[in-house]
């Protein structure tokens, strides 16, 4: 709110311009007055300058010839400009006709469905030698891994042929229905003697038996 003391010494008029906003800024015990630079639109006339009369300037004839010589230059030159302004609009309604803008359209049109074409066809070839290319490559792929298939395939079958061999030889000495009789007897008369001593190269020492001693 505004004070009658921060105010004294000001207008009416600044005083009604200032009702009803804060423009008094305070820093402390000073006050800052903000002013119109100039009298507001929205405000009437003053009551001091309602019936006032301005006074109409005189001007001299030599002025006067010099200002009209000067608004007739001006006047000549913006005459020439919107001439100018005006043929120059003229030449590019003629240059930017509609038949003219679509025959180039078709022209521009055309020259860039041959760049076009010009491309795929480009990219077609470079695809068609990527494509030969993988497709080596996967056949080349392929061709190892069968070579290294077959050589696993060749490494199992020996190895299974090895066990096979090593199964039919280990085979002969199997008990089986025809021979139990046989390795029972072979069993009985064969001496088993656990008294054995070895030295330290390796060598078996066993007691010799009667052939003829029986278990």
């Amino acid at each position: 709110m505004i004070r009658a003391s921060a105010i004294m010494g000001s207008t009416a008029l600044t005083i009604r311009n200032l009702s009803g906003h804060d423009h008094l800024i305070s820093y402390g015990p000073c006050i800052q007055y903000v002013r119109w630079k100039r009298k507001p639109l929205w405000l009437s006339t003053a009551k001091t300058k309602v019936f006032r009369v301005p006074q109409r300037p005189v001007t001299s004839q030599e002025e006067f010839e010099k200002i009209k010589c000067l608004y007739n230059n001006y006047r000549t030159s913006i005459k020439s400009i919107r001439s100018f302004l005006i043929n120059k609009e003229a030449a590019n309604q003629v240059q930017y006709d509609t038949a003219s803008i679509k025959i180039l359209a078709n022209e521009d049109f055309i020259k860039c469905n041959e760049i076009n074409e010009d491309w795929n066809k480009q990219v077609a070839a470079e695809r068609q030698q990527r494509l030969a290319a993988e497709r080596e490559k996967r056949i080349e792929d392929i061709q190892m891994k069968l070579e290294a298939k077959k050589e696993r395939d060749l490494l199992l079958q020996a190895k299974v042929d090895a066990e096979i061999r090593k199964a039919k030889e280990e085979a002969s000495s199997f008990i089986t229905r025809d021979n139990i009789d046989e390795a029972i007897k072979e069993a009985l008369y064969t001496i088993v003697d656990h008294n054995a001593a070895i030295d330290l190269d390796g060598t078996f020492y066993k007691e010799e038996h009667n052939a003829n001693t029986t278990v």
